[in-house]
């Protein structure tokens, strides 16, 4: 309240200058307050007051999860700091305790890792070999059915045949031979020792050509389809190894795989775990973005309204400090919804500050709000939109909050025809003026222009020269 009371007392001072610096820039009589109309030029402005704030700033708070951050250096309030100047410490103790054990965790999984690897590649290996050694053997059984079905099986038969063959054209040789002796012997050649001893020798051969058919007989009903047999089982038995092995062979080495993948997981989980800890950690020191003054932001914290300190814990994303960056300042403040018209983006101004009166800055209009706001004076209402204004240059005095004044040049009179507004007087949404004609007062109607704060365009309804009352006479003429 009395920062407005000064605020209020300084504008009427400044009220009262501009009166009478208007009203000395006019000729009035001795007897009344008159103003003569004449040509003038004025500037149009419009006047705002608002507050100083860095156009830069950053929210400092602890990007750390959870509640574990717990402050062991706090940069003392209103510092000036430097871009990368130490602003927070938090306690690094936790993490580092964390990042000790994920690292042992890390060297360990990895030792897993490769130990896994080796073991798929040997797994691979031997289902390799298993597969070869059985296709091997498939080999083998085929070769040894195709030479005991194409060589050595028809070999066999063809030498059984041939001794059957051979021993039973002996035998009947030697029964033809018995026959020719009998004959002899019934025309009287009688050789008694030759024929017993053929008879033997054809009972002999005899017993040689039947055992000679039973072994072709045998090995042709019997051993060769056996044989046959056998190996096509060998055969059989090869292929259903080779099967086996490589179905063995996947499930083997699935199971290396994903006794792999296994321990990647948990190797790939450790590293990340070990990455955010040593994130975490290079969060415990939170460093100036950029230079600025270190302003510790004050909320509740314990069940009471204070600013942090050293020992407090602090939540994530929790402000800490506020740190705006004083090197280039704006203006925030508002326009009347009655100026708006006169306002445009890229317009220059002129920037006074209370703190230091005697230099002005530099700005111009680089925001304009889009919605209105209520503001409550004296019982009416009044809508003001938002209005920022950067500074050109900078001041190392300047801090945010300081009173900010505005002057913003819209437009520029020249040489026209004007009046003092207090001159300007309203009836039924109609501006008229009170003439000075001999000893009284007429009521003229007027059309304005362009005005300030202090004088008004005439664009009809008087002429250079009129004298004009500067308050409302107690006596008036008829309208003209």
């Amino acid at each position: 309240m009395r920062k407005y009371l000064i605020i209020a007392l300084c504008m009427g001072i400044i009220g009262l200058i501009v009166t009478r610096f208007v009203r000395s820039g006019y000729e009035e009589a001795s007897d009344f307050q008159l103003a003569t109309v004449s040509k003038k030029s004025f500037d149009i402005m419009v006047n705002t007051v608002g507050v100083l704030d860095a156009a830069r700033s950053h929210m400092v708070s602890s990007a750390m999860r959870g509640d574990k951050g717990k402050i062991i250096y706090l940069v003392e309030d209103g510092t000036r700091v430097e871009k990368a100047d130490v602003l927070v410490k938090l306690d690094p103790t936790p993490f580092e305790n964390d990042i000790h054990r994920l690292k042992g965790e890390v060297i360990e999984l990895e030792a897993a890792v490769d130990a896994a690897r080796q073991i798929l590649e040997w797994e691979k290996s031997q289902v390799e070999r298993e597969i070869r050694t059985a296709e091997f053997n498939l080999k083998v059984a085929k070769l040894e059915l195709k030479r005991l079905v194409e060589g050595d099986g028809p070999i066999q038969l063809a030498q059984f045949k041939e001794e059957m063959k051979k021993t039973k054209e002996q035998y009947l040789q030697y029964v033809s031979y018995i026959s020719d002796l009998e004959a002899l012997n019934k025309k009287g050649y009688e050789n008694p020792t030759e024929i017993p001893l053929a008879k033997a020798k054809a009972a002999e051969l005899k017993e040689k050509y039947e055992s000679a058919y039973k072994k072709y007989d045998s090995y042709k009903k019997h051993v060769f389809p056996s044989l046959k047999e056998t190996v096509k089982a060998k055969v059989e038995k090869a292929e259903m190894e080779i099967e086996q092995t490589r179905n063995g062979s996947v499930f083997k080495i699935a199971k290396s795989v994903s006794s792999l993948k296994a321990i990647k997981s948990k190797f790939k989980t450790a590293k990340s775990s070990l990455k955010l800890a040593q994130s975490e950690l290079e969060k415990t020191t939170i460093c100036a973005p950029f230079p600025g003054i270190a302003i510790l932001y004050e909320t509740h914290r314990e069940g009471q309204k204070r600013k942090p300190r050293v020992g407090d814990k602090v939540w994530q994303n929790q402000p800490i400090l506020y740190l705006p960056d004083i090197s280039s300042m704006i203006v925030m403040t508002q326009v009347r919804e009655v100026d708006l018209h006169k306002i445009a983006l890229g317009l220059k101004c002129t920037v006074q500050i209370d703190a230091y009166p005697d230099v002005l800055f530099e700005g111009e209009v680089s925001f304009i709000g889009m919605l209105a706001s209520e503001r409550f004076q004296e019982g009416s209402a009044e809508k003001y939109f938002q209005m920022t204004v950067p500074l050109k240059g900078g001041d190392s005095r300047l801090r945010p909050g300081m009173t900010a004044r505005v002057s913003i040049l819209t437009d520029t009179v020249k040489n026209a025809l004007s009046v003092p507004i207090q001159a300007i007087f309203n009836e039924g949404g109609k501006k008229y003026c009170f003439l000075y004609i001999g000893d009284s007062f007429k009521k003229v109607n007027v059309d304005l222009g362009k005005q300030n704060e202090d004088i008004a365009e005439i664009v009809s309804g008087l002429k250079s020269g009129d004298q004009i009352s500067l308050v409302k006479p107690p006596q008036e003429d008829k309208d003209d």
